[in-house]
C-alpha cells in the first residue's frame, strides 16, 4: 500500500478531522447526520422555564437538552454581539450572528478571541426563528450548543441557542458531568 492510499484509508476510518474553524481556531469536525439536525437546528428558543409548561412539551425539552449536551462540541454562555442579514449566494438570504462567550465553556474549547460565528440560510429550519426574533437576540444571554462540521472545506457550527438560566445550566452540567468552577468547595479532613 503506498503512502497516499494509507493516508486516504486513515482519513476515511477516522471519525472526524482537525481543521481551522470559527475565526481561525483549530476545531475537530465530526460527521453531521440527519438525526443530529433535530438538535442542532441553527435556531434560538426564548422560553426560560420550559419545565413549567409541563407535560409532553417539558419531557420533549428534557430529551432535547440531553441530546444537545451529549452531542455538542462546544457549550458556552454567550451574548449575541451582532446580527447581520446578507447573502451566502445570489439567491438565498442568510443571517450571521457573532456570539461572544461570557464565561468559561462547560464543554469544549473557545477560539482565542472568544467569539463564534453562527450562520443560518433562508430555507433552513432555523431561519424563520432568527428572522422573526432578530431584535430579541441581543437582549439576553444564551447557552450556545455547537457541533462542528465540515462539508465544503470550511468548518462551521450547527448550533442551538437557549436562554441562559440557572436551571438549564445546572441540568447541562449534570448531563455533561461537568462541575461548576464557581461552586463552593468543601474539604473533608479525616481525623483518627
Amino acid at each position: 500500500m503506498n503512502r497516499l492510499s494509507a493516508f486516504v484509508l486513515l482519513a476515511a476510518l477516522s471519525g472526524g478531522c482537525a481543521s481551522t474553524g470559527s475565526r481561525g481556531a483549530s476545531v475537530t469536525t465530526r460527521p453531521f447526520t440527519p438525526e443530529l439536525a433535530r438538535y442542532f437546528d441553527d435556531a434560538a428558543d426564548f422560553i426560560e422555564d420550559v419545565d413549567a409548561l409541563g407535560g409532553r412539551v417539558a419531557s420533549d425539552w428534557r430529551r432535547q437538552v440531553r441530546g444537545l449536551t451529549t452531542e455538542s462540541d462546544l457549550i458556552v454562555a454567550v451574548r449575541i454581539e451582532t446580527v447581520t442579514l446578507g447573502g451566502d449566494s445570489s439567491t438565498a438570504r442568510a443571517y450571521r450572528l457573532t456570539a461572544a462567550a461570557t464565561r468559561a465553556p462547560i464543554v469544549g474549547t473557545l477560539p482565542g478571541d472568544r467569539r463564534i460565528d453562527l450562520r443560518v440560510t433562508e430555507g433552513e429550519i432555523g431561519f424563520n426563528a432568527i428572522h422573526q426574533n432578530e431584535q430579541r437576540l441581543q437582549m439576553r444571554s444564551y447557552l450556545l450548543f455547537a457541533r462542528w462540521y465540515d462539508d465544503d472545506g470550511t468548518p462551521r457550527a450547527h448550533w442551538h441557542l437557549s436562554p441562559e438560566t440557572e436551571a438549564l445550566t445546572r441540568r447541562v452540567r449534570e448531563v455533561a458531568g461537568a462541575s461548576d468552577p464557581n461552586a463552593p468547595r468543601e474539604t473533608i479532613v479525616h481525623q483518627d
